[in-house]
């Protein structure tokens, strides 16, 4: 009876061992895995910035083109007048 108990407490340090190394692969992967979803929300946000960016220097363009070309409604009534 004492072998039986002796197999069985080997087996179960042995297993307790696998397990703890399991244990540790498994929070290296998930840690990996939550560092690189944070990685890819921030590149994500940076990205989406550098668009909103972009997309505000071309209204501004347009907008001084519109201020820098005057009345058109005045043009018009300008050029007809002239004919």
């Amino acid at each position: 009876m004492s072998a039986v108990v002796a197999l069985l407490a080997a087996a179960r340090s042995r297993l307790g061992g696998w397990l703890a190394a399991a244990g540790a692969v498994l929070a290296a992967l998930l840690t990996a895995y939550a560092a690189g979803r944070r990685d890819g929300r921030s590149l994500s946000e940076t990205e989406r910035l550098a668009r909103a960016l972009r997309a505000r220097e071309v209204r501004d363009a347009v907008e001084r083109d519109l201020d820098r070309s005057g009345d058109a409604d005045g043009e018009l009534h300008r050029d007809w007048r002239r004919r």
